[in-house]
């Protein structure tokens, strides 16, 4: 990131809030930035530093060589920090026995980039003539016209379930319904986080700190269960218009009829937005997704939360009403 980008990034966050630009500390602060940067680029590495960079360059290129010459692939493994080297044939095969499996893409022949963001922008135009988003929140939802491009999508081996299959990512950080994106996930996220607090279990921590609350009840007893499952491909299994509908059932649940200021109808046409207008780029060929939400886009995380709310409603009753614990 070059010295005008950090600087315009850094003036929209003290716009956000209310900070303004001239103040003295900032400006000292800014200046002491800039120094630091130009120090750290123009001080001369040493001599053990310029001989780790070699190394570091030498065993990149061996490693590059041999990827190249035995046709493998490394990747970041899925949960957790390890990379994952195999053959690149039999990678590609998990690969497509996902878009196999699924159903979720469809591949398309032509480039709709210029159709989706004329999309996003004529809805983004129409909303705000009509006043349905105040000007800030168009502001922040519209994409940037001219470093827009379409999502791409990789895998990651699932090395901790039998037959390392994987999982899809898509990379939509310059996609052009990535700012609406954000922008629900900012303010439906926290709603979901507050009502569903007491069946979230955020980490190990929160799932003992819950086991501890129901053991203080004295509700285990030799004969308890505890029963574990696992959603395949979740996000890649939402029916899309049913999404959206229970997005809307969930927030009137909560006697909601606006989320700052924008009422559920324009949230659905948001939120569709983003689920329907979801094209991405994969090898040599282009498809568009027909099922669910990009996993890699932060509000499809949101909106399988909430689907999932839905889902587990009657067992949520069922557990309260006998005393018993749910969580996921």
């Amino acid at each position: 990131m070059n010295i005008k980008k950090l600087q315009k990034k850094f003036t929209v966050i003290l716009f956000k809030n209310s900070i303004p630009c001239k103040a003295r500390i900032l400006t000292d602060y800014s200046n002491d930035v800039f120094d630091h940067f130009n120090q750290c680029y123009f001080t001369p590495l040493s001599c053990k530093e310029q001989i780790e960079v070699f190394e570091q360059t030498q065993k990149t290129a061996t490693i590059r060589q041999k990827i190249k010459k035995h046709d493998l692939i490394l990747r970041v493994t899925d949960k957790g920090n390890n990379f994952y080297i195999g053959s690149a044939s039999e990678f590609e095969k998990q690969a497509e026995k996902f878009f196999q499996e699924t159903n979720a893409f469809i591949e398309i022949s032509i480039n709709p980039f210029n159709q989706i963001q004329d999309h996003v922008i004529q809805l983004l135009n129409r909303l705000r003539s009509k006043q349905f988003i105040l000007q800030w929140q168009y502001n922040e939802m519209m994409p940037d016209r001219e470093n827009s491009e379409l999502a791409h999508l990789y895998f990651n081996p699932k090395t901790h379930k039998d037959g390392i299959p994987v999982r899809p990512i898509e990379s939509t950080i310059h996609s052009s319904t990535r700012n609406i994106s954000q922008f629900l996930d900012k303010i439906i996220r926290p709603i979901f986080d507050e009502k569903c607090a007491s069946t979230t279990i955020i980490d190990g921590t929160s799932l003992i700190k819950e086991l501890l609350k129901y053991i203080k009840k004295g509700l285990v007893k030799p004969t308890t269960l505890f029963c574990t499952f696992d959603i395949r491909n979740l996000y890649t299994m939402l029916p899309q218009d049913e999404a959206l509908d229970i997005l809307v059932e969930f927030l009137r649940f909560h006697g909601y009829t606006k989320v700052k200021g924008i009422d559920l109808e324009t949230i659905r046409q948001l939120a569709a937005i983003v689920l329907k207008e979801n094209v991405f780029v994969y090898g040599n060929k282009i498809y568009k997704q027909v099922l669910g939400g990009a996993m890699g886009s932060s509000f499809a995380l949101t909106l399988a939360n909430i689907f999932m709310w839905k889902w587990q409603k009657e067992v949520v009753r069922r557990q309260d009403m006998t005393g018993e614990l749910y969580g996921r």
